[in-house]
């Protein structure tokens, strides 16, 4: 395992190098276990599906927007977020819709 001291203020393409990885594989690890996760989360009764499908009373700050979760999911899939809940409850459909979006995502590149 290689440490590097965030005192050597080493960019985080040359880190990634010394490990062997690209940036590509690594955004690919995160997208695919977010995914990955919020169809476990859609399928489970449990704190974390009512925290995540929760609003939350009163006003906003100002300022932009923070971006949610459930926003990243819908960037990452294409699709709307109902759409999504609907095919997440299915593991088998859900899996594929994993698969086809990083596929999407390594012919753009």
């Amino acid at each position: 395992m290689v440490r590097i001291s965030w005192k050597e203020k080493k960019k985080n393409k040359d880190v990634l190098e010394e490990i062997g990885l690209k940036h590509t594989e690594l955004l690919k690890t995160i997208k695919t276990r977010q995914l990955a996760y919020y169809g476990h989360i859609r399928r489970h009764q449990s704190l974390q599906k009512t925290i995540m499908e929760g609003k939350i009373n009163g006003k906003r700050q100002r300022g932009r927007k923070r971006k949610s979760w459930l926003g990243n999911m819908e960037e990452t899939t294409t699709r709307r977020i109902n759409e999504c809940c609907e095919v997440a409850l299915n593991r088998e459909v859900w899996r594929r819709t994993i698969i086809s979006n990083l596929w999407q995502e390594t012919e753009q590149r």
